[in-house]
């Protein structure tokens, strides 16, 4: 995983800003620094210790959390989190796979990522009848949108 960390910053472009900078010359110089995200380190920090759980983490026969599932769990944050969305909590789940969840100001999403099935989401809004659920896509519009309303 330590690897797959590495080489995150090179994953897309939404991680780098440009920075201007001055010399000692009127012209103006610009470089490009990693501008990386408030959640990213503690949800890298959640999910490697959540990697790190011994097999029967639960006492009732749970799986060890797979890295396919933090891959996929993490690339798919990648894609849909702004810099300036709350980190999510990180849940292991029985099967080896893992829940993301955000509880903010009434607003609530879980997306789930089990062994063996396509990632789906549950979002709900307290005293509220909005409730949505379904399967992640690759579009992630829907995500995006519920992720958003966390700010």
């Amino acid at each position: 995983m330590a690897t797959y960390q590495q080489t995150l910053p090179a994953l897309t472009t939404s991680l780098f800003q440009l920075k201007w900078g001055s010399g000692s010359t009127n012209a103006a110089a610009f470089t490009l620094e990693p501008a990386l995200p408030a959640w990213l380190n503690p949800t890298i920090q959640s999910l490697r210790d959540l990697y790190q759980l011994p097999r029967n983490w639960d006492g009732y026969g749970a799986v060890q959390v797979q890295e396919q599932i933090v891959q996929q769990a993490l690339m798919v944050l990648v894609e849909v989190m702004d810099n300036d969305v709350p980190a999510p909590s990180v849940v292991p789940l029985s099967d080896g796979g893992i829940q993301l969840e955000w509880h903010r100001r009434g607003r609530n999403l879980e997306i789930e990522f089990s062994a063996g099935e396509v990632p789906g989401f549950y979002y709900y809004e307290d005293g509220s009848e909005l409730e949505s659920e379904g399967q992640v896509s690759k579009s992630y519009d829907q995500i995006q949108a519920y992720i958003a309303n966390l700010k």
